[in-house]
């Protein structure tokens, strides 16, 4: 019966840390799910806003980096937490309309 219980044991220590490591991994791709989506909405924003020659209000500027490059703009959002393998930031470009 013992050896029984010590196995247990084993198998549920186990089962806890793939538990950890997959919410680990989920809560990962939802940050970076997030970062993209916001790049995404800064990026449509400042299009417009550049292609109507207005300036770039700071709430965008203090969300994202934004550079022009041509007729483009290109968004990053930094991701709060970096792992090895996964990027840095969220990077996205949006046309200038005309």
């Amino acid at each position: 019966m013992r050896r029984q219980s010590g196995q247990s044991s084993v198998e549920m220590i186990g089962c806890a840390v793939l538990l950890a490591i997959a919410t680990v991994a989920v809560l990962e791709a939802l940050t970076i799910v997030r970062a993209r989506i916001t790049a995404e909405r800064v990026a449509d924003q400042a299009a417009v806003l550049v292609g109507e020659g207005r300036p770039l209000p700071a709430s965008l500027r203090d969300a994202a980096r934004i550079e022009r490059r041509g007729d483009r703009i290109v968004v990053s959002v930094p991701l709060p937490v970096h792992l090895p393998a996964l990027p840095a930031a969220a990077v996205v470009t949006a046309t200038v309309p005309r």
